[in-house]
């Protein structure tokens, strides 16, 4: 917890650090070249630098294309209706369906800015458009160049952090239902807090891909991805297990089976040898004797269900495990 407030915290600080030195770099660089509206560069760029790294690329290159859409359409407009209360309400609409239709909605909120500013000099001239181009342009191209500043050794070793944490927690969780199969009347836990943290994680590691142009950045979300996976397939575990009558005697044998994969769990490790002893160990199940009350049959089909859990559980890692490049094994097991 006091990992994630930190994260948090940082984050939002660098932040706010970043939109200040964009709105200030946008609004300098256009009163040195005399542009009327200065603060409509701040007001662009601030815009603008509430996106990832990357979508602030993809942005900059939609916000310059769609300017010359919206020139078009609010001269068009304002020539049919020369009222600019009006015409600036039209404007907007029509942009709307366009950007809508587009998937461009993002652009709207600069170009509405841009639109504005047509309405209030009433002014198409050649010289008008340059000018309102290069507040795009600037707004943009300060935000393109704030947003390369990016804390991506300490978002990694955060991310590395909460790995071996989530690694840890998961082997502590797999102990306890070993246990949980031992004990009669189980105890009941959940693993609500695990799945928040993962989940925590996975957003912290969107961001890091998002926000870094280095290559197989996407390594920590396929972990994080894989382990929420798991999580889900423990908390079924877990339901199964709270409806089991009784722990029959072969849990002791399923019991050994979680112990032992709990020692596996790291990162790097393919579960190609556990997965062949889990399916040893469901023959072996096929060749015991039938059960011989309710109850029993009951906890039985259980335990079943358990191992078929344990199955996908193993089989998730193991294609995670194969769903990474040479390169990407490369970059990140090398320690």
């Amino acid at each position: 917890m006091t990992m994630q407030v930190s994260i948090t915290a940082r984050k939002t600080i660098i932040q706010g650090l970043k939109l200040a030195a964009g709105t200030i770099l946008a609004v300098a660089l256009s009163k040195s070249l005399g542009i009327l509206s200065p603060y409509a560069t701040g007001t662009i760029a601030l815009i603008t630098l509430l996106s990832s790294k990357w979508e602030t690329v993809r942005l900059t290159l939609y916000r310059l294309l769609t300017y010359f859409v919206t020139v078009a359409v609010s001269w068009v407009v304002y020539r049919l209706v020369p009222l600019p209360i009006v015409a600036f309400g039209l404007i907007m609409a029509v942009l709307y369906w366009l950007y809508n239709a587009w998937h461009l909605l993002s652009t709207l909120a600069v170009n509405g800015v841009i639109c504005s500013h047509f309405m209030t000099y009433r002014d198409f001239s050649p010289d008008m458009i340059l000018h309102e181009f290069l507040i795009v342009l600037i707004g943009v191209l300060s935000a393109l160049l704030i947003n390369q500043f990016y804390t991506k050794r300490t978002t990694e070793r955060a991310l590395r952090a909460w790995m071996a944490k989530s690694d840890q927690e998961l082997v502590a969780i797999l102990e306890r239902i070993a246990n949980h199969l031992d004990e009669e009347p189980a105890k009941v836990f959940h693993v609500t807090a695990y799945e928040e943290s993962l989940t925590k994680a996975y957003a912290l590691a969107r961001d890091f891909e998002e926000n870094t142009f280095s290559k197989h950045t996407n390594y920590y979300v396929q972990y994080f991805k894989m382990r929420l996976a798991q999580c889900h397939i423990l908390k079924s575990m877990l339901w199964e297990l709270r409806r089991m009558p009784m722990n029959p005697k072969q849990s002791k044998v399923v019991t050994n089976y979680i112990r032992y994969l709990s020692r596996y769990i790291l990162e790097t490790n393919a579960p190609l040898a556990q997965q062949k002893e889990l399916e040893k160990l469901m023959r072996q199940m096929k060749d015991e004797p039938l059960p011989a009350t309710r109850q029993e049959f009951e906890s039985r089909a259980y335990l079943m269900h358990i191992l078929l859990d344990l199955e996908e559980f193993v089989a998730c890692k193991q294609h995670y495990i194969d769903g990474l490049s040479e390169k990407q094994k490369a970059a990140y097991w090398q320690n």
